[in-house]
């Protein structure tokens, strides 16, 4: 497979894991109004409703979400308090919620958890293979 295919391909499926990511993600409101893929694959830029515009290389595509996922300095996760502040108020939730309602929160605060740790750390591998590649 060529290279310029290689790349576009994983820009494709970083894009993916994003909105995925964005989807998943139920402690949050929708962070991006626009993902598009650049340079034939080679960044991808996106409209963040916190941060504005931005474009990222796809070697350092997991950046998007390092703060979320990793904190910065010394202030922690927003995705892991999130998570931890939902989990501790669950208990609560059960009085708020009907029988399914609450099963189905509890199920998809549980697979949040782990699909955006996943997503997070399959970005991280698009970034590996696009440095092989030559991005």
């Amino acid at each position: 497979m060529e290279t310029k295919e290689k790349l576009k391909n994983l820009a494709e499926e970083a894009v993916s894991l994003i909105k995925e990511f964005d989807e998943v993600d139920i402690l949050s409101e929708d962070l991006f109004n626009e993902i598009n893929i650049k340079e034939n694959g080679r960044a991808i830029a996106v409209d963040d409703v916190f941060e504005g515009k931005a474009e990222y290389p796809l070697t350092k595509i997991s950046s998007v979400f390092d703060i979320c996922m990793r904190g910065w300095g010394p202030d922690p996760a927003g995705f892991y308090d999130a998570l931890e502040e939902a989990k501790f108020d669950l208990k609560d939730s059960i009085t708020k919620f009907s029988k399914d309602e609450f099963k189905k929160y509890a199920g998809d605060l549980a697979y949040a958890e782990y699909r955006c740790e996943a997503i997070y750390e399959r970005l991280k591998e698009i970034e590996e293979e696009a440095e092989k590649i030559g991005a």
